[in-house]
């Protein structure tokens, strides 16, 4: 081994000879293959190299792990990592370059006179003679793949199997080509070139590590986690592992072995992690998984859960103390402790300040625990959070935020149901009894909000004190700080410090808003005029009374004390409970909650309209609960009282559904059938045949077709006018279906092809929007201009026509934009519709000088009066004005 100082000096005498005897890259000799080496490696790579690995060590402090889901296992995943060394890497890659480009040997050497051995061909037969150059396309490879930039790093790679066949290095290259074909999407390539590798029996040792890891994370982007583990241990029982490398490769063990459901083997990985002196992050995290994958009987708790609760004290864990919650949760459902789980689920999700993840996995793990219970009300809460944190890629994402939606509208019917319940039985009672029930709970609500102003008071006045001690420490130093006394009092933090909690104490928390005073408000349209409150004077006796929650009227208000207020209520509570039943039972799943709530609402509403389809629910949900005497029961109701109803016939004719089928083929027939006479021509009997259907299946969902095929054979006997007018109530009738979007499209192409009916439609849309002409209303003159001409320069044009010759009129004007193209100029404003005509008349006699040269078909002349001024604004759209502008004016002129 050559020490640095021969090592330089064999350096700089080789240098002095290929000076000498020029080394050039064009000449195959001992001398020059010597001089490029040493200088390709000491002169070039090292420093490429050194790049390299400062670029790694980069990588390993820049790294943001996500610990909610398995670690990547090679830093160059990271889109964070991959920016942060792109400089190193930069350079790196320019070494290579450089060696790749001054000191690559391509040229043959000359050939020995006499015979050649086997290695003397072999020797000739080389592609490249400087060994660093190998090694200066892997380096470049491997810098790409740090930058992120895979798809250049394959290219590299593959460079290196073509111009090396024969080389050991091949090996390296295709382990590393794997790795770039996994990175850009090519799982099949990347795995084509690992099963090759494992028939390989030269693969050298020193290539194990990235190999055995290579093919760990092939499995893992498949999510076959078992062989991803197993070939991770294989690659950690390799030389030359890292520290860091070790650290992250025990970890994603531990986490593939939690999701492969071997929890003690997981605990075991965690653990070990914890021996190695992780990062704090890593350490921190892989004592909280050691909670998640606890298992009653593998392992004892108290000394993991008394290690919790120390991190629970440290103040390095603030940000992280919902994980460690969430951590004591699990280990308290493991162990049955079910209310002391849910304590520390809640705690977790009070506690989580910047982690959305782990509020929300905290969310749905309470969501699912109130579900089982089942506790709906307490779970749709959890579940709208839990679908409000999580990101929409996380796992069966839309099956929750559909059973989130499902339980919120399930929460809101059951509020409705108890509300009209309770104001029902409210209503029931005599007057005394009433007030006496509603005077209690104003009593209840006086003694809940004089204790929460207790507990904010004194909370305050805590904070207060507390305030006035550090302010008051500040302001016995002197300085700039001691000045703020003299400040505008929302610039002086003293004053603002006892300003606030003292006006929290008095008000407790209020928004800016009216009647800020009231904590508890409720509006009502109409006042008694006889009743005046302190609400109406904060109002300034607008007629709008604002009820406080701490009087009879706050309540009597949604008490239904009429016949039509009861019958409104009936209604709700009616509706209320039949969206319950049909929740519970497609939704849920819930049957008997089902059951017992549409069995409430044929008790309570034996006429609902919704009667017959409860009576089949009911008989559908007994049957699956095993209750086959109450089915029968309501398949006898459903047939006595309702016997012609789709349920009854569903239950009595075992054929009913077939026979339905086939009365909607009979539509789908006749509707072929018109469609072979259109084929054939036949247009008459096609109009004839649709406007029979219009008849016989009036209901169908079939008619649009009807009315559209009628529409083309309109067309093709009386024109595109006819045709028009089919296609207009096709529009009206059925907008949204294919034929109504079909048939808007055939509008739109007549509107271009045919101009005239498009004229003809905004000419009689203008008569409906456009009111008749008053000429002795105040008038507008416009001139519109295309978007094409300079509406700047005609302002200006006209602003100095109106100051030669109306400048005592006092003149205006203003602009508007079109949504047709054009740019409009209001000139205002006239007396009556004469005056306003007279200028027109003006504008065309001299409309050499307002105009200049611009050709008539780029602008219109017109004029309009204010109130249909107001319309032309809201609707921007000239041409219907312009045509009701020429049939009502230009008429009478």
């Amino acid at each position: 081994m050559l020490s640095r100082k021969t090592t330089y000096g064999v350096i700089g005498t080789l240098i002095f000879i290929c000076g000498l005897v020029s080394c050039s890259v064009e000449k195959n000799t001992s001398l020059t293959r010597n001089y490029h080496n040493l200088t390709s490696h000491y002169n070039v790579y090292f420093n490429g190299y050194e790049s390299y690995k400062r670029g790694i060590e980069n990588a390993n402090t820049t790294v943001r792990n996500d610990f909610n889901q398995i670690l990547d296992l090679f830093l160059y995943e990271d889109e964070n990592v991959n920016s942060a060394v792109s400089g190193d890497m930069k350079r790196a890659i320019d070494k290579a370059t450089k060696v790749i480009t001054f000191h690559s040997i391509t040229a043959k050497p000359k050939v020995k006179e006499g015979n050649q051995s086997a290695k003397d061909k072999e020797f000739y037969n080389k592609n490249e003679y400087n060994k660093w150059v190998d090694d200066s396309y892997m380096l470049m490879g491997k810098a790409y793949m740090y930058q992120g930039e895979f798809f250049l790093a394959s290219e590299t790679f593959r460079h290196v199997l073509v111009t090396f066949p024969d080389e050991e290095i091949r090996f390296l290259a295709m382990i590393w080509l794997s790795r770039a074909y996994i990175m850009i999407g090519e799982e099949r390539e990347a795995e084509r070139i690992l099963m090759a590798l494992s028939d390989e029996d030269a693969l050298p040792k020193e290539y194990l590590l990235e190999y055995y890891s290579t093919r760990s994370q092939f499995y893992l982007k498949g999510q076959d986690y078992f062989p991803a583990a197993d070939q991770l241990e294989l690659a950690m029982e390799q030389k030359g592992i890292s520290k860091e490398d070790k650290i992250r490769f025990t970890f994603i063990l531990a986490q593939l072995y939690e999701e492969s459901d071997q929890n003690s083997l997981a605990l075991e990985k965690y653990k070990r992690v914890t021996r190695y002196n992780p990062p704090y992050e890593m350490a921190f995290n892989a004592r909280v998984s050691m909670a998640e994958v606890y298992e009653s009987g593998e392992a004892d708790s108290d000394d993991l859960k008394k290690l919790l609760r120390k991190m629970l004290k440290d103040s390095k864990n603030t940000e992280y103390l919902d994980q460690i919650y969430f951590a004591l949760g699990n280990i308290a459902m493991e162990e049955g402790q079910r209310e002391e789980a849910i304590e520390y689920y809640q705690l977790s999700v009070s506690s989580s300040l910047l982690n959305q993840y782990q509020k929300g996995f905290s969310s749905l793990t309470l969501a699912e625990i109130y579900y089982e219970t089942p506790d709906y009300i307490l779970s749709a809460a959890y579940y709208d959070s839990a679908v409000s944190f999580l990101d929409r890629d996380y796992p069966g994402y839309v099956g929750l935020a559909s059973l989130s939606a499902s339980l919120g509208n399930l929460v809101n019917n059951i509020a409705t149901y108890e509300l009209e319940d309770s104001v029902q039985i409210l209503a029931a009672l005599p007057e005394e009894q009433r007030l006496a029930i509603i005077d209690g709970i104003i009593e209840q609500v006086r003694i809940e909000e004089e204790d929460a102003r207790l507990a904010e008071q004194q909370s305050m006045q805590d904070m207060a004190f507390n305030q006035s001690m550090l302010y008051g420490s500040n302001q016995n130093t002197g300085g700039a700080e001691s000045q703020q006394g003299g400040q505008w009092y929302f610039y002086n933090l003293n004053a603002k410090s006892f300003g606030q909690p003292e006006f929290r104490m008095k008000w407790g928390e209020r928004r800016l808003e009216d009647n800020w005073r009231r904590k508890n408000k409720r509006t009502l349209s109409i006042a008694p005029e006889d009743q005046e409150s302190e609400a109406d004077s904060l109002n300034g006796g607008n007629g709008v009374s604002v009820l406080n929650n701490k009087s009879r009227e706050f309540y009597l208000v949604d008490i239904p004390l009429s016949d039509s207020a009861m019958k409104l209520s009936d209604e709700r509570l009616e509706d209320a409970l039949f969206n319950m039943g049909v929740i519970y039972m497609a939704k849920l799943l819930d049957y008997d909650e089902s059951i017992k709530t549409f069995k409430e609402l044929i008790s309570r509403y034996p006429e609902s309209e919704d009667a017959a389809s409860v009576n089949y629910y009911l008989y559908e949900l007994s049957n699956n609960v095993q209750k086959p005497s109450e089915a029968q029961y309501y398949a006898s109701q459903l047939t006595l009282l309702y016997p012609e109803s789709h349920y009854a016939m569903l239950l009595n004719n075992p054929n009913y559904l077939q026979e339905l089928q086939e009365e909607e083929m009979k539509v789908v027939r006749y509707y072929e059938e018109l469609y072979k006479l259109y084929q054939e021509l036949n247009y008459n009997g096609v109009i004839a045949g649709a406007e029979s259907a219009f008849v016989q299946y009036a209901d169908d969902p079939l008619i649009p077709k009807f009315q559209y095929i009628r529409a083309m054979a309109l067309g093709a006997l009386g024109g595109k006018e006819e045709m028009k007018v089919a296609l207009d109530t096709l529009i009206a009738q059925y907008p949204s279906s294919e034929e109504g979007i079909q048939a808007q499209e055939m509008v739109d192409y007549m509107y271009v092809e045919f101009p005239e009916i498009l004229e003809a439609d905004q000419a009689a849309e203008a008569e409906k929007i456009y009111t008749a002409v008053d000429s002795t209303q105040e008038h507008y003159f416009l001139l519109a201009l295309h978007v094409s001409q300079n509406v700047n320069q005609v302002s200006f044009d006209l602003l100095n026509h109106n100051l030669d010759n109306f400048n005592q009129y006092d003149l205006s004007i203003d602009q508007m934009v079109m949504l047709d193209s054009y740019n409009i100029l209001i000139v205002k404003l006239f007396n009556n519709a004469e005056g306003a005509s007279r200028y027109l008349q003006d504008i065309v006699e001299n409309r050499e000088t307002v105009l200049k040269q611009m050709v008539q078909s780029t602008y219109r002349l017109m004029i309009i009066s204010e109130d249909n001024f107001g319309t032309l604004t809201e609707r921007k759209e000239l041409i219907p004005y312009y045509l009701f502008y020429q049939k009502h004016y230009l008429i009478q002129e």
